[in-house]
């Protein structure tokens, strides 16, 4: 039995979506904290909910292999990963596929959300599971979280603290079939995979992108991370965006992000999407209301 949790999600979704490509749907389990919700994905559903340890021995029963994927948490590890590796360790699961964050295990990480990923790599390490960490470089639907891509695009400009910065930009739906190809196929055991797109980029590469896609003008201008909080602010962006955009800013800057693999082609047979057929592929994203 293949299982999937957070099947609600849209990673999870999506990872069930390319799983049922590979394999029976009779072999396939979603776990959610709402069932209903996933009705549609034509497999078995289970209720699990990570931060309920009662919850998760009968939905991991007669697991081959788990995707676990994670919970972000800026205040330690959170307890629903304690939860779940203990659970999946004494239901016997044969290979956990842990949903992890690139360079998670490098010394120096500046941020708290990636070190829970470290820590996290850590408790499966000592749990004595087999598993695979897939390492995921940014997803460009972050861009289109904070609206920076339709601004850009509406006033010619795109503000950038990243200096020259580079990130190897994986999709969401990239990361599933990734994600679907280890389920159905092992492998990759005790394997800290780092998962990217097929070239990592600047903002400078990014405004390019979002040019050639739409047919406007758009550069990148370098700002400080003062002034970038500043522009963002201006734009209506709740504060938490603010910060948390610029900060990100800031650790492209530092280099964090800038790593290439070919691991998506490796796995799946397929090649990435870029960055500029990310925007391609969402055009809606790209204009302002």
């Amino acid at each position: 039995m293949i299982v999937i949790s957070g099947a609600s999600g849209q990673l999870g979704r999506l990872t069930v979506k390319h799983l049922l490509q590979r394999v029976d749907a009779a072999r396939a389990v979603a776990l959610t904290r709402t069932p209903d919700a996933v009705a549609d994905l034509g497999v078995a559903t289970r209720y699990a909910d990570f931060d309920d340890p009662a919850s998760l021995p009968s939905a991991l029963e007669g697991a081959e292999r788990l995707l676990m994927i994670s919970m972000g948490s800026f205040d330690g590890v959170p307890g629903g990963h304690v939860n779940a590796i203990e659970a999946a360790a004494k239901a016997g699961v044969g290979q956990v596929i842990y949903t992890s964050f690139t360079r998670a295990g490098e010394p120096g990480q500046p941020q708290a959300l990636i070190q829970n990923h470290k820590e996290t790599e850590r408790l499966l390490a000592e749990s004595g599971l087999t598993f695979t960490a897939l390492r995921f470089n940014q997803w460009p639907e972050m861009w289109n979280l904070v609206g920076v891509p339709a601004f850009a695009v509406a006033t010619g400009v795109l503000p950038s603290n990243s200096g020259d910065g580079r990130v190897g930009h994986i999709t969401r739906d990239d990361s599933a079939a990734v994600a679907a190809a280890v389920l159905a196929e092992g492998g990759c055991e005790g394997q800290l995979l780092e998962v990217t797109g097929p070239e990592a980029v600047t903002d400078t590469d990014v405004a390019d992108a979002l040019a050639q896609v739409t047919g406007r003008p758009v550069r990148c201008e370098p700002v400080s991370d003062a002034d970038l909080a500043a522009v963002l602010s201006e734009r209506g962006m709740p504060e938490t965006y603010v910060q948390g955009w610029t900060g990100l800013g800031a650790y492209k800057r530092a280099g964090w992000f800038d790593v290439t693999t070919h691991a998506v082609e490796r796995l799946t047979g397929r090649k990435p999407a870029s960055i500029a057929d990310y925007f391609a592929a969402h055009p809606e994203a790209l204009h302002t209301a």
